[in-house]
């Protein structure tokens, strides 16, 4: 599992423009609605719209920011710990903020989060478990509830 496409997410788009199949599988965790732009359309609207044009820009702008990202989690050395967290702090940024802790409220199974982090699902569920005896996070079973961000990022860091 590569990412969690949020709403409003366009994909597919580089193979789109490069006239390429797409080959990346999609699966929806929630039902969803999906929209279909033909290329001949989306060709046209770069073509005849200067604002088209750079909205698409802008997307592919963000998609190769969050390949970066993405790659550079998995890449550099790092702990599995340390990527765990990170991805917790990556997803409490579309988390519902209260005083000092962030819920996220879209929770995989532990085997999705550890194909995420390149890892095991006995080790994220180890992790997960020694995160909330820290009480850095307090899981339950549609949340995540981070306590302690200060602390989950420097786990993060490790």
């Amino acid at each position: 599992m590569l990412r969690i496409a949020e709403a409003g997410d366009v994909l597919g788009l580089n193979s789109v423009l490069r006239n390429g199949a797409y080959d990346t599988t999609v699966k929806t965790l929630e039902p969803c609605r999906t929209d279909f732009i033909h290329r001949t359309q989306l060709i046209e609207l770069m073509e005849h719209s200067e604002a088209g044009g750079r909205a698409l820009l802008k997307i592919l702008s963000r998609e190769l920011t969050a390949l970066t990202d993405r790659a550079k989690l998995m890449l550099l050395p790092q702990t599995v710990s340390g990527r765990l967290a990170r991805l917790l702090l990556d997803w409490s940024k579309n988390g519902s903020e209260t005083s000092h802790t962030v819920e996220i409220d879209k929770v995989l199974t532990h085997e999705q989060i550890a194909q995420m982090v390149c890892s095991s699902r006995e080790t994220v569920t180890r992790l997960l478990a020694s995160f909330s005896r820290q009480e850095v996070i307090h899981v339950t079973p549609g949340s995540i509830l981070i306590r302690d961000r200060v602390a989950l990022e420097k786990l993060a860091l490790g």
